[in-house]
């Protein structure tokens, strides 16, 4: 079974306050680290598909790791709060455009979380051109966030 370990206690607490609006005692900076362990943890989830797309077998674990990629997808745009932007002086990827066209990055989020919960549903009996196909959709999601949203 592969284990998918959650961005922990504080990142949920950290998500928690930024879906309130409030970041009591959490700096730009923890905001950055928590986004970045969250990627590396997507990164990691995606890895999986791709590497066992024609095992049957390995169904049942790359639909977790499909939907975790999917819960993950949903919180990303709470990751991105102003000020935690390269030009407010952070080490990060993030372009700009993260925040100057929100809706262009909401977009792609939502779009991620709409396709990795189609390869979550993936089961043993699931055709792997069809895998396949669902895999290369959210690769192409990704690549397409990169080439739009990261520096």
């Amino acid at each position: 079974m592969i284990r998918h370990a959650s961005a922990g206690p504080f990142a949920v607490a950290l998500l928690v306050l930024l879906g309130a609006g409030v970041a009591l005692g959490v700096t730009a900076g923890e905001v950055v680290q928590t986004r970045r362990m969250v990627f590396d943890q997507m990164t990691d989830a995606l890895k999986y598909t791709v590497k066992h797309w024609d095992d049957s077998a390995n169904y049942g674990n790359l639909a977790q790791a499909a939907a975790f990629i999917e819960r993950n997808a949903k919180t990303l745009p709470r990751l991105f709060p102003t000020g935690t932007r390269q030009s407010d002086g952070l080490r990060t990827a993030a372009a700009d455009a993260i925040w100057s066209d929100r809706p262009g990055f909401e977009r792609l989020a939502n779009l991620l979380a709409e396709q990795s919960a189609r390869l979550a549903q993936t089961t043993a009996s699931t055709d792997s051109a069809q895998v396949k196909s669902e895999i290369n959709d959210v690769v192409s999601t990704c690549k397409s966030c990169h080439r739009d949203f990261r520096n």
